[in-house]
Order: C-alpha cells, then structure tokens, then sequence
C-alpha cells in the first residue's frame, strides 16, 4: 500500500492498527460510536483534501518567495480576541506575543483543526478521573507510542481529556503529513519537526531533500529522532521559507503551535522555542553571504501560538450588538433622541 494511503487510513481507521485495537477496545465504552465517526470523518476529510492541496499548491506557486510570504502574513485574517490576546493562556508577555504573531495559512490551519476537533468524546470503563497510570503496562506502552507522550507526562492529566486532546493533535499531524505528500513531500507546512537539544539544536534528518523522516510504529510522529535526549523539541507545525529546501533552522519561516482546549499552555515551552530562533538567526547569518553592511540576521523566524478555536481565521467585521439594536429601532424615535440630546447640552452651556 502506498505511504499516502497507508497515512490516511492511519488517521481514519486509527483503531484497526493491530496492536492498538485491542487496547482500545479494552479501554473505551464508546469504541464503536467513536469507529464510526472516524467513518463520517473520511467522508468528509476526502471531499475537502483536494481543495486543501490546490489551495496550498496554488498560493505557494505564485508566492513562494520570502517576501511574498511576508506580504501573506501582513493580511493574515486574525480575529479580535487573537489580535488582542485575550483569553486562554494569555499570561506573560511570551505567550501574548505568540498569540498576537501574524502568519501566512490561517484559512488552511483552521480548516485543518476544525475537522481534527470533530474527534467524539470518548469515556473509559473505568470511573470517571481515572488516571492512566492506573492502567496494566502493556496498555499504556501503546498509548504512550499512539499518543506521543512519556509514561511520566501521561500520568500528569485525566485520562479522557488528555487522549481526546491527543487524538485530536494526531489527526492534525496526519493531515498535515498528508497534504505534505500530494505536494511531493514539498508543501511549506511541516508537522511534528523535531530539534535536537541545544545549544546546537541539531536539524531534523530528512529523506532525500525535503521529507522528514519518520521512526514511528503505532504513530508515525513517536518517537521523534531525538525523543530520549534531553531538551530536544519537535514544533506543531514549521512553515518553510523555502518550500524546496531542506527544512532546517535555516528554512524556518515561522513557529505554530496549535492548542486544543485542554492542552496546557507553558512559558517554558515558548522560552524554548525562542532560543531555538536565536540559534537559527546564527545559522541563517553564516549562510548568507550577502547582507547589507554585512548585518547579523537578527530573527530566526516567527514564534506563533493558534489556540483551537479562539485564534481560527475570521473573515470580515462582525457587526457591533449596539448598533445592530439601534438600527432596529424606528429612526424617528432615534432622531428625536438626537435632538434631545443636543438641546440639553445647549441648556448646560447656559
């Protein structure tokens, strides 16, 4: 079977993996509920995949260029309470800055998300505010490779809340890798690009020229190549400055990571990211042989957190209530109003 079925059966069929079927099977009341909507979801993820690749293949062909994608970025169609960074996790200075940073594919990271987020609840047979280190060993290795996370970090939340979150952000990985595909394995949005740890925060190894490689079973993303060194990182999403390159430090345009509620939003994982930028600035200065009066680059990329679904792209201006209101009101009664108003100011100047 071709890699790309292989990946989107993965996404859509993610229960008949041999191994982790009987797992969940075990685990999950809802396992036949949660089966079929994985079915509804292939319908749908089928219908809109091919105008998610022309849309990606299109406005990369005509912009494919730094600047071009800067001049995306400059309309990217951020809604208020991202432009404000209101809200979940808007804490500290590191974090609002992410979540106020324009990018370029806001329309396509929604689109993505939104049908990642159609993922049902799922209830374990046991109480509710079981834990997963409650369950046999066997059971959590599985999870442990399906879902992306240590023993020790599963063990830190609810069961329930954190694979439905987990799911979540795996189907986003498999679309993302999927789209990355259909491009030649050249579309600018890269998942789960993984970092060594610093100070040299060593590149991710590719196939070829442009295709991360991949090491996992159950997941293709776990683990990463540097999963068991120390203060490596691997980024939600990558979006290349060169689609045709290596994705590299060099090749980093911009940072997202993507939060579905429930996720925990951490400084430190920001704190990180961004010295992970400065080193890419150092990479990206010593390969620039021509820069203006020999200038250091002073930025390795952007650094940007989309919450789901606070930070989804929103397109044109909300009307505001209060004038909705006023307009529904009988315009004479509004005039009269008016007038009113500007007699007693008249009186108050008297």
């Amino acid at each position: 079977m071709p890699v790309v079925a292989l990946i989107i059966e993965l996404l859509l069929l993610i229960v008949t993996v041999d191994e982790a079927v009987t797992t969940l099977e075990d685990l999950f009341e809802e396992y036949k509920k949660y089966r079929g909507s994985l079915e509804d979801m292939k319908k749908e993820i089928r219908k809109m995949l091919e105008s998610l690749e022309k849309e990606i293949a299109k406005k990369i062909d005509e912009k494919e260029e730094v600047a071009l994608l800067l001049a995306m970025t400059e309309v990217d169609p951020q809604g208020q309470q991202t432009r404000k960074a209101e809200g979940r996790g808007a804490d500290g200075n590191v974090i609002s800055a992410a979540i106020r940073q324009k990018i370029p594919f806001r329309d396509v990271i929604t689109k993505i998300c939104t049908l990642a987020d159609k993922i049902p609840p799922i209830t374990l047979r046991k109480h509710k505010g079981v834990q997963i280190k409650d369950l046999p060993q066997a059971k959590r290795k599985v999870l442990e490779e399906l879902l992306g996370r240590s023993i020790k970090e599963l063990t830190e939340q609810e069961a329930e809340q954190f694979i439905l979150v987990r799911l979540k952000q795996l189907a986003v990985n498999l679309l993302f890798e999927f789209i990355d595909e259909c491009l030649d394995w050249a579309s600018p949005l890269k998942c789960e690009e993984a970092f060594g740890p610093p100070p040299k925060f060593e590149d991710h190894p590719v196939v070829g020229s442009t295709r991360l490689k991949r090491i996992g079973k159950a997941s293709p993303f776990y683990p990463s190549p540097f999963q068991y060194q120390k203060g490596s990182i691997a980024a939600d999403l990558v979006i290349q400055e060169y689609r045709h390159q290596r994705p590299d430090k060099s090749n980093i345009f911009a940072i997202v990571e993507i939060k579905f509620q429930g996720d925990r939003i951490e400084a430190k994982q920001f704190e990180q990211y961004q010295r992970l930028l400065r080193e890419a600035a150092v990479v990206k200065t010593a390969r620039t042989s021509i820069r203006y009066m020999d200038k250091v680059v002073n930025s390795g990329g952007r650094l940007s957190l989309l919450r789901f679904p606070e930070d989804v792209a929103v397109h044109g201006a909300k009307p505001d209530p209060e004038k909705k209101d006023e307009a529904r009101k009988d315009p004479d009664e509004t005039a009269r109003k008016s007038r009113s108003k500007g007699d007693g100011k008249k009186r108050g100047k008297r």
